[in-house]
């Protein structure tokens, strides 16, 4: 690999002319599991403040948001240990096979979780969720890699990894449809329950697909030569110096974006919550008497005409406008009558809110307009990684998604910034997973291919599943310190990790013009 890459050849026919049908069939399967795989992922990040709600109804807002942390934390490491079982199967086993078992996996779970009675349950089958969902992706991108034309393979992959933008807008679209409606009564477990349908993929896939003429030829030279290079083994990542060097590029490049994406900016829901106020519209009259109590005995008698959830509710406004700090059990902040100025800026507060059904309809087209713009960032990525080359475009996709990351948790405070802060948060913070998709199967051979790129993925996973387990903590340890609020200064300190990808790049290969690589190409020096 010592030599410079071959620039792409534009020659000839476009690129989507080069796969033949069966081809074409592939990627259609393997896009239909990630697009699912992607909405089972989405339905949990933007439900995930609901569910904590329903699950912990006794608890306050910080300890949901620490709870929904540490749900996310063990998503990401089932995730994480799902990806590097079934990547080893893949390669052991089979690419098909593999793919049909990861699918049949993840949506049994995923209609499990949403039967969950407790947070406990709830947890475990998110565990159990994540690790098919880990392991579609590697098994998904190696099948398509293997069987597409050199020409082909990035657009394809590319395509793979955009089109599952549609999986997270039809989450964002369930969400503002399935919630709130009271016939159905489902509320999110409705979301889980959508989610369990991709089973059916898996029949489909293995009734009709078969394993890549790579694999296959790689395997059948195996036995014959009786090869002592093993297939799915992590050990052999290790063993060759260039496989190595690639490893440990590519499991940097995926703890930098991973961590960003799922420590960060998958907290958008989150960020809205934050930043907006929910009063229930038969609330807000009993809010208001408690505004105009001008005595203490009026005072209490306007508190005592609230109900418990009410009253939490009543709580949380007064921490808001700093009256009140709710995580405090020595004194009830809610037993003073108000000064004139708490006044004043808990009746703006009012003004200002909404009801949770209106806040559900926002975290939905947010939800939408940050997979638009999530699909035109992997596009992006994946025209510039076949043009300018892969170091080249994840340097811009990785300093893009940390810019947009402060941009929006520095500034987000009004309604109206969803429609063009969070397409803003899509577009980079999505971008460099195009690039996942696209590098790395050209990082190993093919007999390590899933068993690597399983590796870098969900290696990666299990060092960004610190960054949710972390923000609440860390949100709690730096409120107050300054004046950004501990929530968003927790969000941007953790956005930092996109240093180490891009630190990384200084050893990653340029995989531009070549072909996939094979042990028979192995050359130490690369």
């Amino acid at each position: 690999m010592n030599a410079a890459a071959t620039p792409p050849n534009h020659d000839g026919p476009p690129w989507w002319r080069l796969p033949n049908r069966y081809q074409w069939y592939v990627f259609a399967l393997a896009a239909f599991g990630w697009l699912f795989d992607c909405f089972d992922q989405q339905i949990f990040t933007l439900s995930r403040s609901i569910t904590m709600r329903d699950l912990l109804p006794h608890a306050d807002t910080l300890t949901q948001t620490t709870r929904g942390g540490y749900a996310t934390s063990i998503f990401i490491l089932g995730w994480a240990t799902g990806g590097l079982f079934f990547g080893m199967l893949g390669d052991r086993w089979g690419r098909a096979k593999t793919m049909a078992t990861t699918i049949l996996v993840y949506a049994a779970c995923t209609g499990l979780s949403g039967l969950s009675q407790s947070w406990g349950y709830f947890a475990l089958f998110r565990f159990l969720a994540g690790a098919g969902v880990g392991g579609e992706f590697a098994v998904g991108a190696a099948l398509v890699a293997e069987v597409m034309p050199d020409r082909a393979r990035p657009h394809t992959l590319g395509s793979l990894q955009a089109l599952s933008a549609i999986g997270n807008v039809l989450a964002a679209v369930s969400l503002g449809v399935v919630v709130p409606d009271e016939r159905l009564g489902w509320g999110w477990r409705g979301l889980y329950f959508l989610g369990a349908l991709p089973g059916l993929v898996a029949v489909v896939v293995f009734l009709r697909l078969k394993e890549p003429e790579k694999w296959v030829a790689a395997r059948a030279a195996a036995a014959r030569g009786g090869s002592s290079r093993q297939f799915g083994s992590i050990k052999e990542l290790f063993r060759i110096p260039v496989w190595r060097r690639n490893t440990l590029v590519g499991v940097s490049l995926a703890v930098a974006g991973v961590l960003g994406l799922w420590g960060v900016g998958f907290y958008s829901p989150e960020l809205i919550d934050s930043a907006i106020t929910t009063v229930e519209t038969e609330t807000r009259p009993k809010i208001e008497a408690v505004l105009r109590a001008d005595t203490p005995a009026a005072h209490s008698a306007a508190l005592a005409g609230l109900s418990a959830q009410e009253n939490r509710k009543y709580l949380e406004l007064l921490s808001r406008i700093g009256a009140a700090d709710t995580r405090s059990t020595s004194t009830d902040p809610a037993a003073s009558p108000l000064t004139g100025d708490q006044k004043e800026r808990l009746a703006q507060l009012l003004a200002g809110a909404i009801t949770e059904d209106r806040k559900t309809h926002l975290k939905s087209v947010g939800g939408i307009l940050q997979q638009v713009g999530s699909f035109l960032g992997i596009t992006f990525f994946t025209a510039i990684a076949a043009r300018l080359g892969r170091r080249l475009s994840f340097l811009i996709g990785l300093t893009i998604a940390w810019a947009s990351l402060i941009l929006v948790f520095g500034t987000f405070h009004q309604a109206h910034q969803i429609y063009y802060l969070w397409p803003i948060l899509g577009f980079c913070t999505l971008a460099p997973f195009g690039g996942y998709a696209i590098y790395f199967p050209e990082l190993f051979p093919t007999r390590l291919r899933t068993t690597g790129m399983s590796f870098c993925y969900n290696v990666g996973r299990y060092i960004a599943a610190l960054g949710p387990f972390v923000l609440g903590p860390l949100a709690r340890a730096l409120d107050g310190l300054t004046a950004i609020p501990g929530f968003r200064l927790a969000a941007m300190t953790l956005a930092c990790s996109y240093l180490l990808g891009i630190v990384a790049l200084i050893w990653a290969p340029e995989t531009l013009g070549r072909p996939l690589p094979d042990d028979e190409r192995e050359n130490t020096g690369a």
